[in-house]
């Protein structure tokens, strides 16, 4: 799953400053088991629910032209471990509390397998990543080398429980330059940390917990209220009764001059790209729904302190953004909405989405995911960074999902060359038409709010060109009929057309 840099907003949203963060983490006074944060205890609790699931396996597939040096990569590895300690957390019970416990070293080993020439390296790799964690044991990182005739494949398998997506690069840059020393026979460790996750984990618990979350919990009381109605999108098959989450993505470029006139709508208009997309998006799963009134969830990478943000963990926090939207809703006056509802979200960024649920007392349903059933991710593609290593040429893989989290997920993508998107959806639910025809309809959408944002966007139009046309082209069923004004027309001209022919009878039956 993808983690929204929100930070990056403070420069695109107003030129007011967002307020100053309050004193961050610091380090822990004891080294014994820690508690664990409010996001990872909700995760702990889903993996105890479902044991062997791999739902929440985070998986990072590097495609290596050459063979890189075994030795030096297995080298490298080890000290990526030794610098985070995240990557040596396990989970225990302690009292009957789960609880993080940091392991001083582990025993780790990097896999290495030579692929026969007619190996499926997709179906290679989906079969690894599907392989559960178990939290009780430590390091919850596993990783594959896998050598064929093109050079190797390194796979880095992750539990999201100890690494969220701003994480990747980070630990990408580590890999790389730890690499790169051993090979150089530089083989010492990596800079250390000031912190440990567990130590944000603890100053978590010890700002929110409790009272300390009274203000929080009141600010979203008072946005998102105390029903918030679940969002019920057409979909090709019925939910079934027992929740099947087999994923599927679909990508999508945004076309270049839409892409275009997006940058310039939101200059003139001080908003950023992801105020505009989020609207976008709210608007199009209104209209899909028939709903005005639902919820989307927002992915916030919730490193606002500086002292953390070189750390791998699971910071990612979610948010919740309400859509009340109107018939006549411009998009001019939609993204200054969001605007404003950008900013205090920034504000709120720490407050952990496991403490607005506890502060609503919503009735659960199990049919669907509390408050929301919808994400929305915004991304720059700076995120996505390569690995280095020396003498070698290296280029990310993707990797299909196994299971998705939520229904249906629109991940946004932008860089300085334009705007990528990605759905990602249940194929239990929806067909892989149904998701394209969805990504055609978010451009078409999008086209329309930048090139007339001063009309209502329920007003404009999701189909293009092609789509209308075949529309038509459905619809085109005239036939051409006889045009008589009354019934004795009829007759005179049926007369006319058989003159000696009986007009009428009556036959008896007996009785």
């Amino acid at each position: 799953m993808t983690d929204i840099d929100r930070d990056e907003l403070l420069a695109l949203l107003l030129d007011d400053e967002a307020p100053a963060a309050p004193t961050g983490p610091g380090r822990r006074t004891e080294n014994g088991p820690a508690p664990l944060s409010f996001a990872q205890r909700r995760l702990w609790f889903l993996q105890q629910y479902e044991v062997d699931s791999p739902a929440y396996n985070s998986a990072r597939a590097l495609r290596i032209h050459g063979r890189p040096d075994v030795a030096a990569l297995q080298a490298a590895l080890c000290r990526l471990i030794e610098r985070h300690a995240s990557l040596r957390t396990r989970f225990v019970l302690v009292d009957d509390r789960p609880m993080q416990v940091i392991e001083p070293r582990v025993d780790f080993h990097l896999e290495c397998v030579d692929l026969p020439a007619d190996a499926n390296l997709e179906a290679e790799l989906r079969h690894r990543v599907a392989v559960p964690f178990d939290l009780g044991q430590a390091p919850l990182l596993r990783a594959s080398l896998l050598c064929d005739e093109d050079g190797a494949v390194l796979l880095l398998c992750l539990h999201h429980i100890v690494a969220d997506a701003w994480s990747n690069p980070l630990l990408i840059a580590d890999l790389g330059q730890a690499y790169a020393a051993a090979l150089a026979g530089n083989d010492r460790a990596l800079p250390s940390l000031p912190l440990d996750y567990a130590d944000y984990a603890t100053w978590q618990h010890q700002r929110f917990a409790g009272e300390g979350a009274a203000e929080g919990q009141a600010y979203w009381r008072e946005y998102l209220g105390q029903d918030v109605p679940v969002l019920e999108l057409p979909t090709d098959r019925p939910r079934s009764a027992v929740p099947r989450l087999d994923a599927a993505r679909h990508d999508i470029r945004v076309p270049a001059a839409t892409a275009q006139a997006v940058r310039e709508f939101c200059r003139q208009q001080h908003c950023s790209p992801f105020v505009l997309l989020l609207g976008a998006w709210q608007v199009l799963l209104a209209r899909y729904s028939g709903q005005l009134d639902f919820a989307v969830g927002v992915p916030n990478a919730a490193r606002s302190h500086t002292q953390v943000q070189d750390i791998v963990g699971f910071f990612v926090n979610t948010q919740v953004y309400r859509a009340r939207l109107e018939r006549q809703l411009t998009t001019r006056h939609l993204c200054a909405r969001l605007r404003d509802e950008s900013r205090i979200a920034l504000e709120q960024a720490e407050f952990p989405f496991e403490c607005v649920l506890d502060g609503l007392n919503l009735t659960r349903d199990l049919h669907h995911t509390a408050l929301f059933q919808v994400l929305f991710n915004f991304r720059h593609s700076r995120d996505a960074q390569a690995l280095h290593l020396p003498g070698l040429n290296v280029q990310v893989l993707d990797i299909e999902l196994e299971s998705a989290r939520f229904d249906l997920s629109l991940d946004v993508i932008a860089s300085p060359d334009g705007i990528d998107c990605r759905l990602e959806y249940v194929t239990a639910l929806y067909d892989a038409a149904t998701i394209d025809r969805l990504g055609q309809h978010l451009c078409q959408l999008l086209q329309g709010m930048v090139a007339a944002p001063d009309s209502a966007v329920f007003s404009l139009p999701l189909m293009g060109v092609a789509e209308r046309q075949q529309l038509s082209a459905w619809n085109a069923t005239e036939e051409n009929y006889p045009s008589y004004a009354n019934l004795p027309a009829l007759i005179a001209e049926q007369v006319r057309a058989t003159p000696d022919a009986l007009a009428a009878g009556l036959r008896r039956h007996a009785a």
